[in-house]
């Protein structure tokens, strides 16, 4: 006969069996979160695979040194130093304030000089970006080279960078190459609303949201999903968040055009770009199609077989317009 010590032991071990059946099938339908502050905005880490202390850390390390690089709000960034500095100077540059400058150089030849991170004065007089001194001045014609050789920069015009349009992108490539390099292959980083997503949230591909312009309670405008797990970077820039008013009661945006110095005014609301590139490369091209009339940054967009969404608020109601890329590559 059978003793009850035996029974219950049974018991136990299907009962134990039963737990591990139930974690199994929690953890593989759960996704795990890892988020904070920086930038002045938020950054998420949406993962299927669970990141431990040590990835959070490194996570974190990647972060604070693209801040340490590219802040122009840390008095002691590099990028917020080489600004204090005189012209006609040779500068050593770490590799990731090189790879930035570059990314940023090609964008503005891409753009035909749509794209201009060397307007941080301007940005610093309209109230979007610190002051490094009183001088607000430019003199000469603002340039810069780099040379990667020996990664030094010689930047000559009295002009101070600004680099708010390319580094939150930058960070999340920085991010997606760590946790690709650790076998992370199912994700979305996502830091102030620039993105990179890969894979597949468990059996289906993400989905992800566009804000609609016109609502002040994060109402969605459009959705988008990476089809079949594609490797995607998302990067949206419009005015109708960040802006000042000048002492005239003159509505002041935070993107400057570089023609004309001043904030634009243009038909976009907000322009969405999706890039198979890098989120960098998303969103330095965000910023420069935010500039330029959108019959101009369509015409340019379809010529590089580049997805781009323009949310257009025409008359009472919005209008989506979509580039060939987008309307071929089916994101919707």
């Amino acid at each position: 006969m059978i003793n009850r010590g035996f029974i219950s032991k049974i018991i136990a071990f299907l009962v134990g069996l039963l737990c591990l059946f139930i974690a199994y099938n929690h953890n593989s339908s759960q996704t795990y979160i890892f988020k904070g502050q920086a930038y002045g905005t938020s950054w998420t880490v949406t993962t299927t695979s669970y990141l431990n202390d040590t990835h959070k850390s490194s996570i974190k390390k990647i972060i604070n040194r693209v801040d340490y690089v590219a802040s122009n709000y840390k008095e002691n960034s590099e990028i917020a130093l080489i600004n204090l500095l005189g012209d006609s100077q040779e500068i050593n540059i770490s590799l990731d304030l090189y790879e930035i400058l570059d990314i940023a150089n090609k964008i503005t030849l891409l753009t035909d000089g749509a794209y201009d991170i060397k307007l941080g004065k301007y940005s610093s007089s309209f109230g979007f970006a610190p002051s490094f001194n009183k001088d607000l001045s430019s003199s000469g014609d603002p340039s810069f080279t780099l040379n990667k050789s020996n990664l030094t920069l010689n930047k000559e015009g009295g002009f101070w960078f600004d680099l708010s349009s390319v580094a939150k992108g930058y960070a999340v490539d920085e991010i997606v190459k760590y946790l690709e390099l650790n076998n992370f292959n199912n994700y979305i980083v996502e830091i102030g609303g620039e993105l990179t997503v890969k894979g597949f949230n468990h059996s289906d591909s993400w989905l992800l949201a566009i804000q609609d312009p016109s609502k002040i309670d994060q109402g969605v405008g459009q959705l988008i999903t990476n089809i079949n797990g594609e490797k995607i970077s998302i990067a949206t820039s419009g005015e109708y968040r960040n802006y000042n008013f000048s002492s005239e009661g003159k509505k002041v945006t935070h993107t400057i055009n570089p023609a004309t110095k001043l904030s634009i005014n243009n038909d976009a609301l907000s322009v969405t770009v999706i890039s198979k590139q890098s989120a960098a490369h998303a969103d330095a091209l965000a910023t420069a199609f935010n500039v330029m009339t959108t019959n101009s940054a369509i015409k340019l967009a379809n010529e590089n077989n580049l997805a781009v969404l323009f949310i257009v608020q025409d008359s009472d109601y919005l209008n989506f317009i979509y580039t060939d890329a987008w309307y071929y590559s089916k994101y919707e």
